[in-house]
């Protein structure tokens, strides 16, 4: 390819669909009159358009619309859904709330009260094995 035509090729598009101005229409057909490649290059974008044209056209499928997310405030409503009915008994009831203390929610205290049921058993076991031993 030459350098004229390597200039020239942007502008044959434009021509084919007739986008230029005489000045540039001008220039692109006498470089067309005299190179055999650009001409060939131009016969194929026609045929390839040609062959476009003659596709069936084809209705556009119907707009399918996303499924909807699950709903955020499905966990919230979970919770309300529990705990209200508790509120509602522990108000008809007249229970005690009391709050916890700062010292039952330190960890240790937390861990505590997670192992009571376990410590008395483990003692037992561990009295067992004194005594065996």
């Amino acid at each position: 390819m030459r350098n004229d035509c390597k200039r020239l090729e942007p502008a044959l598009h434009d021509w084919l669909e007739g986008w230029l101005d005489a000045p540039a229409r001008a220039a692109v057909e006498a470089h067309l009159r005299r190179c055999p490649a650009c001409r060939a290059k131009l016969e194929a974008w026609q045929a390839v358009g040609r062959a476009l044209r003659a596709l069936p056209q084809l209705p556009a499928p119907a707009a399918r619309l996303p499924e909807p997310a699950p709903e955020p405030r499905g966990a919230l409503r979970l919770a309300l859904a529990l705990c209200l009915p508790t509120a509602l008994l522990l108000v008809a009831f007249r229970a005690p709330i009391d709050a916890p203390s700062v010292d039952a929610l330190k960890p240790s205290a937390v861990v505590q009260t997670l192992t009571r049921p376990f410590t008395a058993p483990a003692q037992t076991l561990w009295n067992r094995l004194q005594e065996v031993i």
